[in-house]
């Protein structure tokens, strides 16, 4: 799994994101500008599985896949639910270290 992220092969999930960022002490992924990949990688650096996210913020679990992939542009009310949940993981993170 650890050689297949190293070779850029595929991402590690989030069941293992959080343990592997707790590991090196710091996030390895790179700073992103868009909605949808901040979104990912505030889910991952969390932990939490997309069901889980959803259930968190109130927002149907597809439509938040839609939105994280960049399919779909999330409505305001839906966008400020997420720009929550991006500060909630952000403090969390701030927090362990």
């Amino acid at each position: 799994m650890v050689t297949a992220w190293e070779l850029n092969r595929n991402e590690p999930t989030a069941k293992f994101a959080k343990r592997i960022i707790e590991f090196l002490g710091y996030v390895p992924f790179q700073n992103p500008e868009s909605l949808a990949k901040r979104l990912y990688l505030a889910r991952l650096i969390s932990g939490k599985t997309q069901e889980e996210v959803s259930k968190e913020i109130g927002v149907d679990e597809s439509n938040l896949r839609l939105i994280e992939l960049g399919v779909r542009t999330p409505f305001r009310k839906t966008r400020e639910k997420i720009e929550w949940f991006l500060e909630e993981a952000l403090v969390a993170r701030v927090m362990q270290i």
